[in-house]
């Protein structure tokens, strides 16, 4: 089986669910924003940056996402508020708290297709490091089908 791994230098990031009410923000000057419609502005404006990043990434690397037979790792830095022992302790280990697993894939998702419905099948997996920045592995696999000599 032959498999391609490409690296996306870039902090994982989760989507964040855009509403209709949401496009009253980008029509209101920043400083007549309230305190709480100003950080919803800026966690989607994050968001879309983050989008326009990975697209880019992937054109960089010219790597198109294939329907199948993928594998993503996000590498999740651990917070700065850890101690150092359990900073080094948990570097490499499943990361199993927030941010979900879905909702990692769901931003990759987003931001390398308009239509995700061709994924037909993918792996994801998350994972602490002890490192200031975070980033996205894709290992594509292609599988070795039996030639026709071989069946029966």
């Amino acid at each position: 089986m032959e498999r391609k791994k490409v690296i996306f230098n870039i902090t994982p990031q989760t989507n964040v669910r855009a509403t209709q009410g949401d496009r009253i923000f980008f029509r209101i000057p920043r400083d007549k924003l309230r305190p709480a419609g100003l950080s919803r502005l800026l966690r989607l404006e994050r968001y879309n940056d983050y989008k326009i990043s990975i697209n880019a990434l992937g054109k960089q690397h010219r790597f198109v996402l294939p329907e199948q037979n993928v594998h993503i790792i996000f590498y999740i830095p651990v917070p700065k508020t850890w101690k150092k022992y359990k900073k080094e302790e948990m570097h490499m280990k499943l990361h199993q708290s927030k941010p979900d697993i879905d909702n990692l894939v769901k931003a990759v998702f987003d931001s390398l297709f308009t239509e995700d419905k061709y994924i037909a099948d993918f792996r994801a997996t998350k994972r602490w490091v002890n490192q200031e920045h975070g980033w996205i592995e894709f290992i594509v696999s292609t599988p070795e089908f039996p030639s026709n000599d071989n069946l029966l």
